[in-house]
This record gives C-alpha cells, structure tokens and sequence, in this order.
C-alpha cells in the first residue's frame, strides 16, 4: 500500500510541478514571516528586560534615599533626646552645686561669727 501512494505522489509531482513550487514558496514565505515576527519579539523582550533593569534600579535608588533620610531622621531622634537628658542631668548638677553653696557659705558665716566672738573675748580678756 506504501508503494502505491508514493507512485501516487510521484505522479502528482509530476504532474503539477507548479502546485509543489507554489506550496514550497508559500511554506518559505510563512517561514519568513515567522522569523520576521520571532526577531520582532526578540527585540521587544530586550526592550522590556532593558526598561525593567532600569525601573528596578530607580526603584532601588529610591528606596536606599528612604532608608537614609529614615536613618538620619531617627539618629536625630536619638540626638535630641540624648542632649535632653544631658542638660537635666547638668542643671541637676548645677541646683545641687548651688545649694551645697549656699549651705557652706552659711556654715562659714555662722563659723566666722563665732570665730569673731572667741577672737573678741580674748582680746578684751588681755
């Protein structure tokens, strides 16, 4: 039965030539229409991966100045509240300095007063 069909299409190609020409022709060109279209495509994707790498790396930039000005804006947090805490530590530092001042000078002018009297009497006892 394989016999008979290939006579057959030996036959027919010899019979219609032009008809296997044509088909031939019209496979190359829908062949090249295809190369032509996949190439299309192939350009496109390398577009699409050029605007992606692109988009991805604005977006990264993006994000790293976030995450600095976050940073920044949180140490200055940080900073404020450190030199909050160090000014009331000094001005309790300086209350303090200042009332054992105060308590020292009164012990040196209820000292001097009786040092006075004792200097007084003895003079006048001489």
């Amino acid at each position: 039965m394989e016999a008979e069909t290939k006579q057959q299409d030996e036959k027919n190609v010899e019979r219609y030539p032009d008809k296997n020409a044509s088909q031939i022709q019209t496979a190359i060109s829908v062949l090249s229409d295809m190369e032509t279209g996949l190439s299309g495509i192939a350009d496109q994707v390398s577009d699409m991966k050029r605007k992606m790498l692109n988009f991805a790396e604005t977006e990264s930039e993006k994000a790293k100045a976030d995450i600095i000005e976050e940073a920044n804006r949180e140490a200055q947090e940080a900073l404020e509240q450190l030199r909050k805490s160090a000014q009331q530590e000094a001005d309790a530092i300086v209350a303090k300095g200042t009332e054992d001042s105060k308590e020292l000078r009164a012990k040196i002018s209820s000292r001097v007063s009786g040092a006075v009297d004792v200097i007084v009497s003895a003079v006048q006892s001489v």
